[in-house]
């Protein structure tokens, strides 16, 4: 029930929007969302339901919506602090969490533009079969 209203306030939101801006946005959306519920299968289970139809509504492919997802599920499990292996592993290592994301910061940011461009670029080359 609570999907509907979600897709209808979103979608008609996004109407308005160039579809190109919709995908950036949804990558975007999908590692804000990372950072909160950092289990991939967790985030899925609880952003594809609602991102396939919108990306449905809003004229993206469905293989481009679970593209962006899959990206920033990647790229936050490597800086992301809620991410409970990942703050083992560099807890095993001795390295503090800040001064990996003062040495691992860079590659973030070219990571994530990269992200966002390829999930451009699938947009607009209308990546995936339906």
């Amino acid at each position: 029930m609570l999907n509907r209203y979600v897709l209808h306030y979103t979608s008609s939101v996004l109407q308005n929007v160039p579809s190109t801006f919709s995908v950036g946005g949804m990558f975007v959306l999908q590692s804000l969302i990372h950072f909160i519920v950092p289990s991939g299968s967790g985030q899925a289970a609880l952003t594809i339901p609602i991102m396939a139809p919108l990306a449905d509504l809003v004229g993206v492919t469905r293989q481009t919506a679970v593209l962006s997802f899959s990206m920033a599920d990647g790229i936050g499990n490597i800086i992301f602090p809620t991410s409970g292996y990942f703050m083992a592993a560099i807890s095993l290592a001795g390295i503090p969490w800040i001064r990996w994301v003062k040495w691992i910061w860079p590659l973030i940011l070219i990571q994530y533009g990269i992200g966002v461009i390829a999930v451009i670029i699938a947009h607009l080359i209308k990546y995936g079969p339906f």
